[in-house]
């Protein structure tokens, strides 16, 4: 029998916000878009703003209209992405069985830690006990036989929840909730299951799995086996990175080369900052951009030699930027694939050291570790 922690951090972005800014604490904070500009959205927001009815990817304006003395802060990806390495390296000195789900959530496989740590229900509290004492930033915690159990029960128990699930309880958890509490079942699976009488958990057991399978394919099949609380996804502990990537809403369309041109080298020098911290060159550049009308389209090159210098990843982007037809642009963004450890690369075998562009990317990055997003930016970057 398994035991999976599911570690889910409260309001992250917006937690952040106000621990490294103590004036802000106990007040509705909105991570997001600017609600006076354009088509903003809330990436996250603090419990004193969720009391209001605000939610994550609602539009900035509709949560300030909730509550318009709302704390609205742009997003500082960088520095709630530095955060969570932090809290994964606490996760990782109780077991190297981490699975980095996303920037605000991890699967810890604690079987077979007994002997290190003793029982896992009790480890799995040391480590959202350490998570706060060492980083000052609340997790709440699910503690099931699988990953979808796990996850379950940590949404269950938010804000600041620690909630069991024994094998002996899963129908006494299941039953009761309503369907669209499995992760992956949305609204329109939720409105055609309503129409078969399935409201909660405990309904879809009502039909066979043949039965459900013959109305809603390989899906329910899958419904079947998430009633049944049954989820044999192993904790994956290595992960193949396909692509790095990072794309910017605009407030509103931008159809002027020179400003797309800014908005572009300042997204290709994110990237490079992550590649960079994270050892990988990639050689397929894909540029993705937005219409007005939502018109989404992709184009790509591929270079000879990897790389993840910035100058390179942009010039290339611009290159197909500029190819594209004229319009008003609302997302822009930038992927680098098919990727591979630096280590791995022949043409950096006889390098004594960083190019130039790497050596600039290396000591910016060094310093806003240190100091803060913030702290250094290109000119045009400030208002």
């Amino acid at each position: 029998m398994r035991t999976i922690a599911h570690i889910d951090m409260d309001a992250f972005f917006a937690s952040v916000e106000q621990l490294d800014f103590p004036e802000l604490r106990g007040k509705p904070v909105v991570v997001g878009g600017n609600p006076f500009k354009g088509r903003g959205v809330v990436s996250s927001a603090s419990y004193e703003a969720r009391k209001y009815g605000i939610r994550s990817a609602m539009s900035s304006k509709r949560a300030y209209r909730l509550c318009p003395h709302a704390i609205f802060i742009k997003p500082r990806f960088a520095r709630y992405e530095q955060m969570f390495w932090h809290i994964a390296k606490i996760m990782l000195k109780f077991t190297p069985a981490v699975e980095l789900a996303s920037i605000d959530e991890a699967y810890i496989d604690l079987t077979g830690t007994e002997r290190l740590w003793g029982d896992p229900v009790k480890t799995a509290m040391k480590i959202k006990r350490a998570i706060l004492d060492k980083t000052g930033l609340v997790a709440s915690v699910g503690v099931a036989p699988n990953k979808m159990l796990a996850k379950m029960a940590s949404e269950s128990g938010k804000p600041d929840g620690f909630v069991v699930i024994r094998p002996e309880d899963v129908r006494k958890f299941l039953d009761p909730l309503p369907v669209d509490a499995i992760p992956g079942v949305g609204e329109k699976f939720t409105e055609n299951l309503s129409k078969l009488g399935i409201r909660k958990i405990g309904d879809v057991l009502n039909f066979s799995e043949n039965v459900l399978i013959s109305i809603f394919g390989k899906a329910g099949s899958f419904l079947y086996y998430a009633a049944l609380g049954q989820d044999d996804r192993p904790v994956k502990m290595e992960h193949t990175r396909k692509s790095i990537s990072h794309e910017s809403t605009f407030d509103e369309d931008i159809e002027d080369i020179d400003e797309l041109r800014r908005k572009l080298l300042t997204i290709c020098d994110h990237i490079a900052e992550r590649m960079l911290k994270e050892r990988m060159l990639g050689r397929t550049i894909t540029l993705k951009i937005r219409q007005w009308d939502f018109y989404t389209s992709t184009r790509s090159t591929t270079l000879a030699i990897p790389t993840r210098s910035n100058k390179i990843i942009f010039k290339n982007a611009y290159s197909l930027l500029k190819k594209l037809p004229r319009a008003p642009i609302r997302l822009l963004g930038v992927s680098i694939s098919h990727l591979i450890p630096s280590g791995e690369n022949p043409e950096e075998l006889f390098r004594t050291s960083l190019p130039e562009d790497e050596k600039l990317m290396k000591a910016i990055s060094e310093i806003r570790e240190k100091y803060g997003t913030l702290c250094i930016r290109r000119g045009f970057e400030i208002e």
